[in-house]
């Protein structure tokens, strides 16, 4: 069970769930329930106060390595750099994880490719609508083809279009047989696409279980 407290406030208090390869696992809480410090510590971005995040049994605390191998994260916003192009911030990251030319432009392209960048390969961030931002987060995101994926807040602010581009794109890993944890405030903005979700409110979990399940039951107060 998860805890993270800043001083003597609890951001995140006994917070325990699970969910597995195929899955997609909506996280639903307000903003500033704590679906951001959970999400940063399965990351390895934070630490517990106490607690631990295992994968397949493995502590990411003893041995990060496995988190850093495995997971993909997507933060709620792109960080500025303003002067890199799409493709250069891709293949950036892409060299990060160490991959080598030939393999590294052939991933690259795959991936700019599959997010539906490669029209847009040669613009500069700073230029970008939302919805392209959040493209080029989770091509950042699959470079190194992690086991697991980590979204913060993906579809906020996104026009309708974009929506639904997010969501055809989850649903292809997610028979690819990734993990996908994805947050949000909005239970409706995940009802379509989640096998199941997550409620959590001021650090607390409230209920989890899968969409049939919860739909059958009375949603928490403001999460509709």
């Amino acid at each position: 069970r998860l805890k993270r407290y800043f001083g003597r406030f609890p951001a995140v208090e006994d917070v325990s769930f699970s969910f597995a390869s195929g899955q997609i696992m909506g996280f639903v809480g307000h903003n500033g329930a704590g679906k951001t410090t959970t999400m940063r510590i399965i990351a390895t971005l934070d630490e517990p106060t106490d607690g631990d995040v295992l994968i397949d049994g493995v502590s990411i605390l003893e041995m990060p390595e496995i988190a850093h191998a495995r997971i993909g994260y997507v933060p709620d916003s792109l960080p500025v750099h303003s002067d890199m192009t799409v493709h250069d911030y891709v293949d950036f990251f892409a060299r990060a994880c160490g991959l080598q030319n030939p393999r590294r432009a052939a991933t690259v392209e795959r991936i700019e490719e599959f997010t539906n960048l490669i029209g847009m390969r040669d613009k500069f961030l700073g230029d970008l609508s939302k919805g392209m931002k959040q493209r080029v987060s989770l091509a950042r995101s699959l470079v190194h083809d992690p086991d697991i994926l980590v979204m913060d807040e993906p579809a906020a602010g996104l026009d309708p279009r974009a929506r639904i581009e997010l969501r055809e794109l989850l649903r292809i890993l997610a028979a690819q047989g990734k993990a996908i944890l994805i947050s949000s405030h909005i239970l409706t903005e995940l009802s379509e696409i989640c096998t199941g979700a997550i409620f959590i409110e001021k650090g607390r979990l409230l209920k989890a279980g899968t969409m049939s399940e919860l739909q059958s039951e009375e949603v928490p107060a403001g999460e509709q």
